[in-house]
């Protein structure tokens, strides 16, 4: 079988943010009638498009279960271009005709604007009665903490975790439930609290938060990774008890994807005929 063929990488110039990296998540359906028709070779063909692809972008291949979709796909790169790329690889495939492109988004790797500054945080210390070199030794290692994790914010390497969900969620502007009329204290306070909630599951679940306010649907992207499936349905039902979510919150749809290679996941959703094998 021939090398997969992906398109040119030099189709435009760079479109690349100021701040963060794109995310896109595809969410492809396979029509087996289709899959049928296909080419001897079309299943491995794509399998070889998302190899590839993965030596360019940061990407991560899951196959999804239930009707949502069976095929998630997860493209990042600090060019936008780029996860475009991977979107026209996979529609020039040879497996192509057997896939349909049923849902996507789109979002902005961001930091928190709730998190405190190292000014903020010298404040807060000499406001404890911390002064002199103990002061400036809290204050420097906290803005060495602060980096690291901005950086990982920004710029993240998702791990290959067995497991992922993706959702998107907004907040609720409602009435008295509306999260953009509080003032910045209480918005901060409430998701200190959320954030505790969170930090319960470290090392049991990865938690990547996008910005899509203006890019998608929704304003927020979730993708959680973890090992265990009861991991995310814990999490999520924990954090849906702080007042953040239970007032101000409103969620969109589930999809719970398995990672797996892209030898696999092609025999997994069926586009591995009998003349591939």
């Amino acid at each position: 079988m021939p090398d997969p063929v992906l398109p040119d990488p030099v189709i435009a110039d760079p479109v690349i943010a100021s701040e963060g990296w794109s995310v896109l998540h595809l969410f492809f359906k396979v029509d087996h009638a289709a899959a049928a028709e296909l080419p001897p070779g079309a299943g491995k063909d794509l399998a070889g498009v998302l190899t590839a692809l993965a030596e360019d972008v940061q990407l991560h291949c899951f196959t999804a279960v239930g009707h949502k979709a069976d095929l998630m796909v997860m493209a990042l790169d600090r060019d936008l271009t780029a996860v475009r790329r991977v979107q026209t690889a996979i529609a020039v495939s040879q497996a192509a005709p057997a896939l349909v492109l049923d849902w996507s988004y789109l979002s902005l790797t961001e930091t928190s604007e709730y998190t405190a500054t190292p000014e903020q945080y010298r404040e807060e210390m000499a406001a404890k009665g911390v002064e002199g070199d103990d002061l400036e030794r809290r204050v420097a290692e906290f803005a060495e903490r602060m980096a690291t994790y901005n950086e990982h914010k920004l710029h993240p390497a998702m791990p290959a975790w067995e497991l992922a969900c993706f959702y998107p969620m907004s907040h609720r502007r409602e009435g008295d439930d509306n999260w953009y009329s509080l003032d910045f204290e209480e918005r901060k306070r409430l998701m200190h609290e959320h954030g505790r909630s969170g930090r319960a599951y470290t090392g049991r679940v990865l938690q990547l938060v996008s910005g899509s306010t203006g890019l998608d649907d929704w304003e927020w992207a979730v993708t959680l990774f973890a090992h265990d499936l009861a991991d995310v349905k814990d999490i999520v039902y924990t954090m849906r008890y702080d007042e953040a979510s239970a007032r101000y919150a409103e969620f969109g749809p589930f999809v719970i994807g398995m990672r797996r290679t892209p030898d696999e996941l092609v025999a997994e959703i069926g586009l591995v005929p009998a003349g591939d094998a």
